[in-house]
């Protein structure tokens, strides 16, 4: 029979696990939360959504007495929008299920709604660069948002960004300057910023807020392609959904798996070119 001391080395070591860490994604949802959302497609056919939107009248004629005012056409045009198809699916077995660690269905659903506010960020930004030619006969109008380039993202680039809304240009009515985070560290060194730190209490910060810059609030993304920024009015964006994300799950029960999908189907679109400048740094 052993005799002695009963130490560590004569038990049965467990290994200790720590709280299962949850997958993580680099780049957050900026531009969502600023667009339009619908769900007017909801149970209609097609996969194409038209948008009209009235022509502008011209200013004011000045008047000759005694001589008739000449009359001007309101008309209409239209941009359009193809409503697209996006999806995720994941397989595991009931082996997986009952001798792992963590929910692995629970873990997918989770991650599948950031996988769709993320594509729908990235998609948002292509939709707020897209340009449309005119076509007379066919009445559609042409579509682009404000563009600029500059050598970098400083104040002297900001303010030219600005000048080309003319009047209509007014901080509070804007939702940000949106910037990659390559671009931040070199804004946040420009005299004129103001760090997220010292925004009055009452002020509200947007998710992803650094500070704020000619009276707009800076906010990273890097949804953006890289060398480009945007400034963005809310609403400016819309995502229009044929159906909003649907999780469904299916089970095989000869291979003893369960498979998970996410889809959702969608159309994005720039509502407003006027509400939206591209830049391009770089140049």
């Amino acid at each position: 029979m052993p005799t002695g001391i009963i130490k560590a080395e004569n038990a049965f070591n467990p290994e200790v696990w720590a709280d299962l860490a949850l997958g993580e994604f680099k780049g957050k949802t900026r531009i969502l939360e600023h667009a339009t959302s619908s769900d007017t497609l909801a149970g209609q056919p097609g996969d194409t959504i038209k948008f009209p939107k009235w022509t502008s009248l011209g200013e004011m004629d000045e008047l000759t007495e005694g001589v008739a005012m000449t009359t001007e056409t309101l008309d209409q045009t239209v941009g359009t929008a193809t409503i697209k198809e996006v999806g995720k699916a994941i397989e595991f077995t009931d082996t997986r299920a009952l001798v792992g660690m963590g929910d692995v269905q629970t873990e997918a659903v989770r991650q599948f709604g950031i996988l769709a506010a993320r594509k729908l960020d990235t998609d948002l930004i292509a939709a707020a660069e897209a340009e449309t030619k005119a076509d007379a006969a066919a009445k559609v109008r042409e579509q682009k948002p404000y563009k600029i380039t500059g050598a970098a993202l400083n104040w002297p680039t900001i303010v030219d960004a600005l000048s080309l809304f003319g009047d209509d240009w007014e901080p509070s009515t804007f939702a940000g300057l949106f910037v990659r985070s390559d671009q931040a560290a070199a804004l946040m060194k420009d005299d004129q910023f103001i760090n997220v730190s010292k925004i009055g209490g009452t002020s509200p910060v947007a998710s992803g807020q650094l500070g704020t810059i000619a009276g707009l609030r800076v906010i990273v993304t890097d949804r953006l392609p890289k060398g480009k920024f945007m400034l963005l009015k809310p609403g400016a964006l819309g995502v229009i959904y044929k159906r909003r994300p649907l999780v469904e799950t299916d089970r095989d029960i000869l291979k003893r798996t369960r498979v998970v999908t996410t889809t959702m189907h969608y159309a994005v679109k720039r509502l407003n070119d006027k509400g939206v400048l591209i830049g391009t740094l770089g140049a």
